[in-house]
């Protein structure tokens, strides 16, 4: 049994781990196409439309993938974890039914927006796609509120194994939800728009662009970026915040994200430290008081400690590994955008602006939207692991969740995936 457990675990991880992929540029490109049609009609630039027509050919085969890699997760949930549904389907199932109506949303005004280029003109085509940047955010909005709840359910009433509640909504919609939503969608838009902008980036290094083209493309390039260095900003501001909220709601996660061993006061913020068997901290760079600074803004903020907890109840303390691992990403991809971005400041020498287009600099902007989605899956496995031993954080332990066997069918899964994932390519 307990093999059959790690073996669906890993399953969904890895299912979930390609769904992101697919997902997060869906809930992005609606967003990115508005903003290089929006440029292009503020322009009249029919060249510039012509590079939104392109991105939303790109957004429906991402569309198609997500749903198909969310239908064979869906299978996974009912074939494994169906005790999980069970025990809160009266409160996820109220977020997985807003998922259908926002996709629902999405997919019927991106086929009208994107079967009337041309015949719908200027900001009448554009409204039509305003709906489809709210359908997409929609659906995340509504998967990430039924993960919110796993992650941090309150006090539950529960009967006979299923939760009772009255009001669905009102557990739903908490504190936690917004945090993790705002954040994570955020992410979302940061890491498509910085896939896109790379894009450019390389079509300038291969093709070297000449006049109208090249002109398109430098405004285009400059509106992503620019973008993108606001979403670094509110991604940042909100993470703060978030990180703050979880000392408060979920200190046994952030004790296990922060490797802070006991609770104390004035305790140290620790940099690439390791956990002892003993219970202690070994190494790492230490900064005095840090950690209650950030946990509550004051040296004197008291920070709970793993060892208040049960060792049984203890999430994977590599966390803190994947923790560290993300902000260094982030630091990378926040010091390039935001580098490019600031040399279009037109106060600035020419010597110093000319360095926008110059080979390095676009070599170095290449990386940055496989990065962004990498943060962003570090993220999300920082709040699964760190969720753990628990599927509903202080109710239900994963292996209370598992309700079948990884049989022969198994393979089946990966196997759909990685098919899927090179057919997607292709089509791109």
């Amino acid at each position: 049994m307990e093999l059959d457990i790690n073996a669906a675990r890993a399953l969904m991880a890895d299912s979930l781990g390609f769904h992101i992929i697919f997902a997060l540029l869906g809930v992005g490109l609606p967003l990115v196409i508005l903003l290089i049609e929006q440029l292009g009609l503020r322009r009249k630039d029919p060249l510039i439309l012509e590079h939104a027509k392109r991105l939303s050919y790109a957004t429906v085969i991402l569309v198609v993938a997500g749903v198909a890699s969310g239908t064979i997760i869906s299978i996974q949930m009912s074939l494994m974890w169906g005790k999980l549904i069970e025990f809160g389907g009266p409160i996820m199932g109220l977020a997985f039914g807003w998922e259908g109506y926002a996709f629902m949303l999405e997919a019927v005004f991106l086929a009208f927006y994107v079967s009337t280029w041309g015949k719908v003109k200027g900001w009448k085509h554009w409204l039509l796609g305003v709906p489809v940047a709210i359908g997409s955010f929609g659906s995340a909005f509504a998967i990430t509120l039924g993960n919110a709840w796993m992650q941090n359910p309150g006090v539950l009433d529960v009967v006979d194994g299923v939760v009772q509640t009255d009001n669905p909504l009102g557990a739903l919609l908490s504190k936690t939800a917004f945090f993790m939503i705002s954040h994570s969608v955020a992410g979302y838009y940061l890491a498509t728009l910085l896939c896109v902008l790379g894009i450019y980036a390389f079509y300038t290094l291969m093709f070297k662009p000449r006049g109208k083209d090249q002109q398109a493309v430098k405004q285009i390039m400059f509106r992503l970026s620019a973008t993108a260095v606001f979403f670094v900003a509110i991604t940042a501001l909100l993470g703060h915040f978030q990180s703050q909220y979880l000392a408060e709601s979920q200190p046994r996660k952030f004790s296990a994200i922060e490797l802070n061993e006991e609770t104390r006061k004035n305790a140290p913020y620790i940099i690439g430290g390791k956990w002892k068997e003993d219970g202690t901290v070994e190494g790492g760079i230490r900064i005095p008081n840090m950690l209650s600074v950030l946990a509550g803004n004051s040296p004197s903020t008291e920070v709970k400690g793993l060892q208040d907890f049960p060792k049984d109840t203890w999430p994977m303390l590599f966390v803190n590994i994947l923790f560290e691992s993300k902000l260094l990403l982030v630091a990378i991809i926040s010091t390039v955008s935001i580098l490019f971005t600031a040399l279009h400041y037109k106060k600035l020498p020419e010597k110093y602006r000319a360095w926008r287009y110059k080979k390095p600099l676009l070599i170095a902007l290449l990386p940055l939207g496989p990065l962004a989605i990498i943060v962003v899956e570090l993220g999300w496995m920082v709040a699964e692991f760190g969720r753990q031993p628990f599927v509903v954080n202080g109710y239900m332990r994963t292996n209370q969740a598992f309700s079948g066997q990884i049989g022969s069918w198994g393979y089946i899964f990966p196997i759909l995936f990685v098919i899927l994932f090179i057919v997607t390519t292709v089509a791109l």
